[in-house]
């Protein structure tokens, strides 16, 4: 089953609680902060849109890029019912190529997370340069998935709605500094139910790693602040925002 293809279905209901509104704005504001005006966005590993049409909303042009299909279909419903004009593709973020530049690079909710092979960061920020226009931002998060080793004894969790039951298995192993979690969804439709199982994996980035290839591949760090903050992120933070200005 292709990653993503169960939760798609049922994903904007899990992250409900998510004010992906208040995410453009804190987003829209650090840009603008550094000087910027943003015009064009490209938004990485955009799921149903949630980063995107709320971008779109404040007038930018913007184009989602997912390796998901199916959460793509659910992006561009979206989209066609809120009357906004979003370029959504289906393409893989190591090795997309555009013949417009942006203005900004985004990807939020973990999506660099799932970067997980060898010099996989390296030849994403090789892409994300190529599609910046020169001194574009790159603005992301970093989920720190280290904070959640104490769920390597194969921890779970569990949603068990009337039409919706979920068990999530979570392992995090220190060494590769990777954290599996295995996804078990029953889906209910009409008297049955659908069953689906994934398997998702997130990878652990420590900061000065990132900076160092961001800064070898030409671009300069801005800022490494915790989420939703202007400040410096503390020990107990499990969410990084990095922000990287491609070279003139």
């Amino acid at each position: 089953m292709e990653s993503y293809e169960g939760l798609a279905k049922v994903y904007d209901r899990l992250m409900a609680g998510v004010d992906y509104d208040t995410w453009a704005d804190y987003v829209m504001e650090v840009a603008t902060s550094f000087g910027s005006r943003i015009e064009t966005v490209l938004d990485l590993a955009c799921g149903t849109g949630n980063t995107s049409i709320p971008l779109a909303k404040q007038g930018c042009k913007v184009t989602g890029v997912d390796l998901s299909r199916h959460m793509l279909e659910i992006a561009e419903e979206k989209a066609k019912k809120a009357g906004l004009s979003i370029n959504f593709m289906q393409r893989n973020m190591l090795k997309m190529e555009f013949t417009q530049p942006f203005d900004l690079v985004v990807s939020f909710q973990d999506g660099l997370n799932y970067l997980v092979g060898e010099g996989d960061f390296a030849l994403m920020a090789k892409r994300v340069k190529a599609a910046l226009k020169p001194q574009g931002l790159f603005i992301f998060d970093l989920n720190q998935v280290k904070k959640y080793d104490d769920l390597s004894d194969g921890s779970t969790d569990i949603v068990d709605d009337e039409d919706l039951f979920m068990v999530y298995e979570y392992d995090y192993s220190k060494e590769n500094q990777v954290w599996e979690i295995r996804v078990n969804g029953f889906i209910k439709s009409g008297a049955l139910y659908e069953r689906f199982s994934e398997v998702h994996q997130e990878k652990q980035y420590e900061i000065e790693e990132v900076k160092s290839i961001l800064t070898k591949e030409g671009f300069t760090i801005k800022a490494v602040w915790g989420i939703f903050t202007k400040k410096a992120p503390t020990d107990t933070c499990r969410r990084l925002l990095v922000v990287a200005e491609r070279e003139a």
